[in-house]
């Protein structure tokens, strides 16, 4: 419930902003803060939480490197090492002519999201809007509801992306997802290699406004609040972004969501159970009884699935149910079945893998499950 209660003061429109709370939360923001506004701190490794993919990739570098070493170079060694580098390259990526000012093409860059994965800033097709932040810079921490309020207003006509500036990913995670509670790309620069390299910030929060060809067409410099934010990005696309009309969930499909996320709960916090007996006793594995309790668990996924997908979501909230449903289904179609195969063979190699993509498949849907039921909570 701490989740509902910060996101109850911090997230407009959609709460009346509890006094007593927002003023706990700003204190605990303020003696964080290890400088003024201007005053970073650092986060650690570029690479800190990189996924699977882009991890095998610097391995393999890393192999091919080390072959060049010990048995020399060659033509078609060289250009793989080239390719790999290229596309794992972090931080700054220059191009002629770039500047952070207005009419500058904006400075290329590719970070690792707070999942690990790569993006890299010239390859989002579209306007974007590219904000800078950090948990201790109490103004970023305000405005980021109303940004991702306006992101969702503009369903994917806009990109907005957040970099947290020198922060390590725990922090954040912490902030992004349990605190502000936004669901658009963060990207995470923990070496500061942003803030220290192409884009001298003068203070934080910073928020530029890049146009389709990758043009600064604004940027401005501490807070953007929500009917400010509305006039910049309409400027940008030439058109007027309105509020939403209708942000409140209807009853039934709120009581029914909440019902399901519940369920869904209880069902997750007996799979958790039984996962961590397999843990803690391996030779429950052989178990008929703790067989089909793991089995009766993963069956119920796959009907919890077809009833939220059966929901009726209002069009503003149709990002955060998919968001669930799209969660619970990896948990159904992808853990369940390995899950199922490992307990049918008493596979131990086969039960490890399963439990591990379910770990990581219910840290997804914990995500978006907590994203919705918090914005339901606080009608």
């Amino acid at each position: 419930m701490s989740r509902f209660i910060i996101l109850t003061f911090l997230r407009r429109p959609y709460s009346t902003r509890d006094a007593l709370n927002r003023l706990l939360v700003t204190a605990a923001i303020a003696l964080a803060i290890v400088g003024p506004i201007f005053i970073g701190r650092g986060g650690g490794s570029a690479t800190e939480g990189a996924g699977e993919a882009f991890s095998a990739s610097l391995a393999e570098l890393a192999a091919l490197e080390e072959e060049r070493d010990t048995d020399g170079a060659s033509p078609e060694l060289d250009a793989q090492i080239a390719l790999l580098r290229d596309a794992t390259q972090l931080g700054y990526l220059e191009r002629d002519g770039d500047a952070a000012d207005r009419g500058a093409l904006v400075p290329d860059f590719r970070l690792l999201d707070l999942e690990g994965e790569p993006h890299r800033l010239s390859e989002i097709s579209g306007p974007i809007v590219l904000n800078f932040w950090a948990s201790w810079c109490e103004p970023c921490i305000e405005e980021m509801p109303d940004f991702e309020i306006v992101s969702q207003e503009l369903r994917g006509r806009v990109t907005f992306v957040g970099i947290n500036d020198g922060e390590s990913l725990e922090t954040a995670r912490e902030f992004a997802y349990d605190v502000t509670n936004v669901s658009y790309l963060v990207l995470l620069d923990p070496t500061k290699s942003m803030t220290d390299g192409p884009y001298l910030l003068v203070g934080r929060p910073t928020t530029y406004f890049i146009d389709a060809d990758g043009i600064i067409r604004d940027l401005r410099v501490g807070i953007v609040d929500i009917n400010k934010l509305r006039e910049l990005v309409g400027d940008l696309i030439g058109e007027e972004v309105e509020a939403a009309q209708d942000q409140a969930a209807p009853a039934e499909y709120g009581d029914a969501a909440l019902s399901l996320l519940d369920s869904a709960a209880a069902n997750l916090t007996v799979a958790d159970g039984l996962i961590q007996r397999w843990r803690d006793q391996p030779d429950v594995l052989n178990d008929p009884g703790w067989q089909r309790n793991v089995v009766a668990q993963t069956r119920a996924w796959s009907d919890l699935v077809e009833q939220f997908q059966a929901l009726s979501p209002p069009d503003l909230w149709s990002d955060l149910h998919d968001g669930v449903a799209d969660a619970l289904a990896q948990l159904a179609n992808a853990a369940g079945p390995l899950l199922r195969d490992a307990v049918d063979a008493q596979d131990a190699g086969g039960m490890q893998i399963a439990a591990s993509l379910y770990d990581s498949f219910r840290q997804t849907y914990d995500r978006e499950a907590d994203q919705l039921a918090g914005v339901i909570q606080t009608q």
